[in-house]
């Protein structure tokens, strides 16, 4: 299995937990229902106007074929929930951005350093969004890469656990 195929996999995943604050900006396109989980038959649990400002904190394949998001709208008291991918903008940065890979409800370790013996700070979960902040390869080892959540957790995964995404971009590069 190539990288690309696991990273793809990652998307078949749906939350399973609390997830990590993340805060990859985005801007919602047009009005849209928040829904209660990645499908168009999901319960809708609020509208949202077109130039909403969210943040993506997980991605997911739905059972519509499309990608959905799950978003945390930056107006306090709104609700988190999933809003399909086309409906969303991303604002463009240089950010380096990845995704936790594995299957529904997998949990990977964040380490303290990059290596298998160092100590787990932080359990992450599959889909879960993240930014790439460094790397680490000794001679015929894997690479690591040291990650990093918003609410400032960050530690040190294999580079199999990721699925890295391209400078600034998430799935597809933002428009410039």
């Amino acid at each position: 299995m190539t990288k690309l195929t696991a990273g793809l996999l990652t998307f078949a995943t749906l939350i399973a937990g609390i997830l990590p604050a993340m805060a990859r900006p985005a801007t919602l396109t047009t009005r849209s229902n928040l829904r209660t989980s990645a499908s168009l038959t999901a319960t809708v649990e609020e509208i949202l106007p077109s130039g909403s400002n969210v943040e993506v904190l997980n991605i997911t394949g739905g059972d519509d074929g499309d990608y959905w998001y799950f978003v945390q709208p930056t107006v306090e008291g709104t609700a988190s929930g999933w809003i399909r991918s086309d409906l969303v903008s991303f604002k463009p940065n240089n950010k380096r951005y990845a995704t936790i890979a594995g299957n529904r409800g997998y949990k990977i370790n964040v380490r303290s350093s990059p290596n298998l013996r160092s100590k787990v700070l932080y359990n992450a979960l599959s889909g879960d969004l993240v930014t790439v902040e460094d790397s680490y390869q000794q001679a015929g080892q894997y690479r690591w890469y040291r990650i990093k959540f918003p609410n400032n957790i960050n530690g040190w995964v294999r580079e199999d656990l990721l699925s890295i995404w391209p400078q600034g971009c998430i799935i597809t590069c933002p428009a410039n």
